[in-house]
This record gives C-alpha cells, structure tokens and sequence, in this order.
C-alpha cells in the first residue's frame, strides 16, 4: 500500500470513530442535562491528580479542569520556586478566592518514584498521565533524543512507577494519556522512514497500561503547540519585557516554521487539551479504554501566512520563514533539545507518517462539544492583529 493511501485510510477511520465517540456524548449530555443533579459540595468532587502540572500542556489541564467546577484537582509536580511553578501558586491564590478547596499543589513529585507517585495518586479518581523520555536531576533535564538506550529506560522507568501507584490506588478509575498523533503507515505502507524510538515508545504505552487492567484513554493531540511561536515563557520579564508582543515570535514579514510551507500540519492549543480531559472524565462510560483524536486546527505554513494578513487590522504583511533542516540537523549534533522537533518534523511529513486531520473540515465534530481555540483567536490573543508596518 502506498504512503498517501495508508495515511488517508486511517484519517478516515480517526474522524467516523470520533463522531461516534462524539454522538455518544451528546447523547448523555441531553440525558443528564433533562435530569440534571444539584450541584455537588467540593469535598465530594471527583479527584483528578495532573502530572508534570508545570509544564505548558499540565498546566492547561489543571487550569481547565478547575474552571469546569466540577472536579477537584491534585496539580503534581517536582521543583517549587521556580517560574513555572509561580502559575500554578497564582491559580491556586485565584482559585481559592473562588472556590476554597477545589485545587491543591504538590510538590517534591518525581515521576521514577513508585512511592511518590503512590502517595501522589491516593485518593484520586483520575489521572491525567503526562511521561517524558527526559530524565531530571537537582533541576537539570536530560535529553535523550539521541539516545534510544537509556531514553527507553527512563521512559519505563516513569511508566513502571505509574503502574504500581495506580494498582496501589484502586479508587482510581480512568487515566488519560497525552499521546502524539497515531502512526499510519508502519508496518502498513510501502518505503516510509523507521519510526522515532521516543515516539514509537509513547504510543505502546497506552495499551501496556489497558494490559495490565488500567482504564485508559489516550488522547492523541499534536505535539505543535501554538506556544511554540513564543518566546519560552521561562525567559526572565528583564530579558523579553512584558507584553503579548515581546513574547512573541511572530513579526512583521516573518511566521517562523520548520515544515514545508504547502505541507498540512496539525496545531493545538494546550487549553483545548485541557477542556478534552474535562470532557473525557464527565463522560467516562463513553471514552473508557479508547482513543480520540483532537487538534486545534490544520493549516500550512502559507495558509498560517495568509490567516496573519487576513486577521492583522493594519494591512501588515507577513512571510513564512522556514529555520532550513540541514541545519537543525548540525544542531542536533551538540544541541540535544533540538533533536525531538527535528524527528517530529521528519516523521510527520508527506514522505512518512500523516496527522489525524486532513483538514479543518474533518475538526467539524469537535466542535459540537468546545469551540477549538483556532489560530486566528491564537493571533488575536498574543496581540498579532494588532502589529503596525514598521512597528519595531
């Protein structure tokens, strides 16, 4: 079978199951909506507990699930002090003023600690499971993108501790996974490139998990977060300034990509990550032990180009930019965070594995259950559609 008719097969399979994943809900949606219960007290909310609630897509999670009011939540996470964290401790102030109760913070979280994930689980009735092939030492992250040995140990390692916490906490009764786009063509279609070990590793995992008797749904989403047009946020005020624009990455005359700029490629918004969980634990009879796919929006470089000069309120012009393979290649070389773009970019390309939407059209089901977080509300967000020609 050839790539392209592999790739379009499985997108077609992707979008009728999630219509019937989607179409079940609304299903009980209505149920439940003609015979709705009172509002339950805090201290009887479910308990979902996030793991790595620091980072971009944890941090979402955590702060969706609270503005549902309808979970408490158990943000997880290792390192207190640092600016990451800082969010976490002002939506834990913001929360508190709202909702006394509804979240709590702990720390001191390491992801290889069957102990500390134990007590970090117990109590809870979900987990949002977020692992890494990275390893973390007093505050150093090792990246082992090219490193299949030792990147597959400290992944199980994570796994594994996961595992024994969850059978240790039986009142734990649905996990979530956040997982990369599905993989279409191994094994399945004719001449595509081998697999990355990291990613092939994070798509086991899910049903090693249901292997061994954990209710699982793994939520496959993009790994191009529309963030990655920022300056990371760990950047100091003093260095990047304060406002949307300073921390930016999109300028007059330059949308930065690494892709072709005529290939389609799948971006979401971490916060659409976050309403999926929330919907996924409501509707747990529905999403037990499946996977759904969800993205924000598919465009191309050009198209991201074109949505910029369409959206922009002072005729500004733009330009995709593409940061040239080759050399993101020498990069990789002695610069090991640039190795997971750089496989990602290549396996999911016309030349080898596809996204799980051709299009925006096949996102339509989506959106009968969360208006998607699109790229143009993105640009208007970060303050794109405001940028004057000229403005420096």
């Amino acid at each position: 079978m050839d790539r392209d008719t592999a790739v379009r097969m499985a997108q077609q399979a992707i979008k009728a199951k999630n219509k019937r994943l989607i179409d079940a809900v609304l299903k009980l949606k209505a149920e439940r909506d003609a015979n709705r219960p009172l509002q339950k007290p805090i201290e009887q909310l479910p308990l979902i507990a996030v793991t790595c609630s620091t980072g971009w897509e944890g941090y979402a999670v955590v702060e969706e699930l609270t503005k549902t009011r309808k979970y408490r939540v158990r943000a997880l996470y290792r390192t207190p002090g640092t600016q990451a964290a800082e969010r976490l401790d002002r939506l834990l102030e913001k929360t508190e003023a709202e909702q006394p109760g509804l979240l709590t913070l702990h720390s001191g979280m390491d992801m290889t600690s069957p102990e500390k994930l134990t007590e970090g689980f117990r109590d809870c009735d979900g987990v949002a499971l977020y692992c890494t092939a990275n390893t973390s030492r007093a505050g150093k992250i090792t990246n082992h993108g090219n490193d299949p040995v030792n990147g597959r140990i400290a992944f199980m390692n994570q796994v594994s501790a996961a595992l024994t916490a969850l059978k240790a906490n039986p009142s734990v009764k649905h996990v979530i996974t956040l997982v990369f786009p599905t993989d279409k063509v191994t094994g399945i279609a004719d001449a595509v490139p081998e697999i990355p070990w990291w990613i092939d590793q994070r798509l086991r995992f899910s049903n090693f998990l249901r292997g061994q008797g954990i209710n699982v749904t793994c939520l496959h989403r993009p790994a191009y977060y529309y963030g990655l047009h920022r300056v990371d946020y760990t950047r100091t005020v003093q260095v990047r300034g304060k406002s949307s624009m300073s921390t930016n990455m999109i300028k007059e005359n330059c949308v930065p990509g690494i892709n072709e700029p005529d290939f389609n490629v799948n971006w979401v918004d971490v916060r659409d990550v976050g309403k999926w969980c929330g919907t996924v634990f409501e509707y747990s009879e529905v999403f037990s032990n499946e996977d759904f796919s969800i993205a924000s929006c598919a465009m191309t470089g050009n198209e991201s180009v074109e949505i910029a000069e369409r959206t922009n309120k002072h005729g500004t012009k733009f330009k995709y930019k593409i940061f040239p393979q080759p050399v993101m290649k020498m990069i990789s070389i002695f610069a090991e965070e640039v190795v997971y773009p750089l496989r990602y970019s290549q396996w999911y390309n016309d030349k080898g594995n596809g996204y799980d939407f051709a299009s925006n059209d096949d996102l339509a089901d989506l959106e009968k259950i969360h208006p998607r977080w699109t790229f143009e509300k993105k640009l208007e967000d970060w303050g794109i559609t405001e940028i004057k020609p000229g403005q420096k």
